[in-house]
């Protein structure tokens, strides 16, 4: 069976792998009244659907338990360094140096990296911690490992997702991580500099958009940025018409199960359904429709900020000289992993 109806087989796979993952935590803690566990739930099922990867399932299994120890370690980190910021500071640079560095030898040790890093972030800058809202991660790694096992029992190995970054580039890997660890960094410090609760967000913006290609780069940067103002209105038209809860929650499931479908060939649609998602989802757990509204225009100058960053990033990487002539579509980096600010 190659297709149901006249969709493929792997994009119902991928649908439905992304709709149970995010949609069990999140609609668990909308039942049980608590907003804030399902918004946990919701970013880390969503974090977690981008842990997977063709192969066995003991190789998607393994993708699942490296990214899910990143951000352990990482969250634990944050929050027990929370008096000692150098340290922080220090693990940060290097967790970004090796998300880089990893860039050309495969996706579980990138996302492992990368989400290490953001929850060394979102661990480090909370001020309250509530240990309640952790078994959401746990559902959202239940949920995950439940479903790749069932997807692998019924259809078989996920089909190959083309792309991926090149594994020799012309101005070397060690370059390459400097920089982008750098460029990390720099947005860490901007964020914290405008507003630390907004750091976050900034971060995300550098580290999903540079990549290890300069055109590839610039044609991620234009499309996260075009991606976020259509993110960013469509979450506006939807709070400011949708009011009741459930009606936002069956948004959300919807948005959920479109994601996976055009991360390769409509990055600018990806990000657009990303950042829908997101905002919705922090609307429910605040239940403050000024701090929406707020929200919204943040966004915006998040994702320039963190694109300008990545920008000098890449024009430091790769000189006028070494940069390639021909753009590489496939130099786009699948192994997305958005993570918790991906608006």
């Amino acid at each position: 069976m190659a297709a149901v109806g006249a969709i493929p087989l792997v994009t119902v796979r991928r649908a439905l792998l992304f709709l149970l993952d995010i949609g069990v935590p999140f609609t668990t803690g909308i039942a049980l009244g608590q907003p804030a566990g399902a918004l946990l739930g919701a970013i880390a099922g969503m974090v977690l659907s981008f842990a997977d990867q063709e192969g066995t399932l003991i190789q998607r299994y393994a993708i699942l338990l490296v990214v899910t120890g990143g951000i352990l370690a990482g969250g634990t980190l944050g929050y027990v360094l929370h008096d000692f910021q150098p340290a922080v500071w220090v693990l940060f640079a290097l967790a970004t140096f090796a998300c880089g560095a990893f860039l050309g030898f495969g996706k579980a040790p990138v996302l492992g990296a990368r989400f290490g890093a953001m929850a060394l972030v979102v661990a480090n800058g909370s001020p309250a911690f509530d240990p309640g809202e952790v078994k959401y991660l746990g559902i959202a790694f239940a949920t995950a490992a439940i479903m790749r096992t069932l997807d692998q029992m019924l259809a078989g190995p996920l089909p190959h997702l083309r792309g991926g970054a090149p594994r020799d580039p012309a101005h070397g890997w060690l370059r390459f991580a400097i920089c982008y660890a750098g460029a990390a960094v720099a947005s860490l410090w901007m964020g914290l500099s405008a507003d630390p609760s907004r750091a976050l967000w900034v971060v995300v913006a550098t580290l999903v958009a540079m990549q290890p290609d300069a055109q590839a780069s610039y044609v991620r940067m234009a499309d996260r940025v075009v991606g976020t103002v259509f993110g960013v209105v469509a979450a506006f038209l939807i709070t400011s018409v949708v009011h009741d809860v459930w009606a936002i929650v069956a948004i959300v499931l919807v948005i959920a199960a479109l994601i996976p479908h055009h991360l390769q060939d409509r990055y600018w649609l990806h990000t657009t359904l990303i950042a829908v998602l997101v905002l919705l989802v922090y609307d429910l757990a605040t239940a403050n429709p000024e701090i929406l509204r707020g929200l919204l225009h943040e966004r915006l100058q998040d994702v320039l900020i963190g694109c300008s960053i990545a920008l000098v990033g890449t024009v430091i990487a790769f000189p006028v000289r070494k940069r390639r002539r021909k753009p590489d579509a496939d130099a786009l980096d699948p192994a997305e992993g958005e993570g918790p600010a991906a608006g």
